[in-house]
């Protein structure tokens, strides 16, 4: 099969001020020759990662500030690449987590939640997918999580979210497959980024903890894979060991030592 090829064409990453999503726009400017939009709800650090990646790397950068929370937002991102250029690739990045017991007095970050996480990803994911076709290629790779597979206890609005991107992802992939277009998904476990912090996660394991991977390496393994135009890459032996184990413990007892390990201290 051939691997997807982005010298010189124009992709889309969502969620590129920090973490995975600027980790993934390095490695395609610098690794791949690709052209970027990138986009995020802090646009000076939007603005300081399209210096550094024009002027170390040579390459393209657009810079769309958005808030994929809001659904006018998400269609002014679609609107706003499609006119300036013609577009390859999008990566939905963007992501956000909460971790506490759930809670009806929280229910508005919860919803805030499913919009980043699932609605924003759907709805990108079908506009494109419709633009692609007119095109008659691109690719689409959406960013879940090991959350899409395990129940993690006290991140309940996230788990939900991300469960429903992997299984949307993989019928998409299905629904298309007989035309000349990539469907991708990629499940990481955890990663060192300000989502750790921002949700207090940190708390319960450091940053440097095995857990952990950096945006870095994680940004390489997801690119790779989507090269690869892989239905879904889980990244690390733990991890793909772990899926292994789900389907065989009992859900109660799964579920029992993912609480144990989550319950803060």
């Amino acid at each position: 099969m051939r691997k997807l090829d982005f010298k010189n064409k124009w992709i889309v990453v969502t969620g590129a001020s920090s973490g995975l999503g600027k980790a993934l726009a390095i490695k395609l400017a610098s690794k791949e020759g690709a052209n970027l939009i990138i986009t995020a709800r802090r646009k000076e650090r939007l603005d300081s990662l399209k210096s550094r990646i024009e002027n170390e790397f040579s390459r393209e950068v657009i810079v769309v500030e958005s808030d994929l929370s809001n659904p006018d937002s998400v269609e002014n991102l679609f609107r706003v690449s499609t006119s300036e250029k013609e577009i390859f690739g999008i990566i939905n990045n963007a992501g956000m987590t909460d971790f506490n017991p759930a809670d009806i007095k929280d229910y508005e970050k919860y919803e805030k939640i499913i919009e980043v996480n699932l609605k924003s990803l759907m709805r990108l994911s079908l506009m494109f997918l419709d633009y692609f076709k007119e095109k008659g290629e691109g690719a689409i790779l959406n960013i879940t999580s090991m959350g899409a597979f395990f129940p993690l206890v006290y991140q309940g609005a996230y788990t939900a979210s991300k469960h429903g991107a992997q299984v949307f992802t993989e019928i998409l992939s299905k629904e298309n497959s007989e035309k000349n277009i990539t469907i991708s998904s990629f499940a990481p476990g955890g990663i060192a980024t300000e989502m750790l912090s921002n949700s207090g996660l940190d708390k319960l394991r450091g940053s440097d903890d095995f857990f952990n991977w950096s945006a870095e390496k994680v940004a390489e393994k997801a690119i790779t894979a989507f090269k690869k135009k892989k239905l879904l890459s889980v990244p690390g032996l733990v991890y793909k060991l772990g899926l292994i184990l789900k389907r065989i413990l009992p859900r109660k007892t799964l579920l029992y030592f993912l609480e144990k390990s989550y319950r803060k201290k």
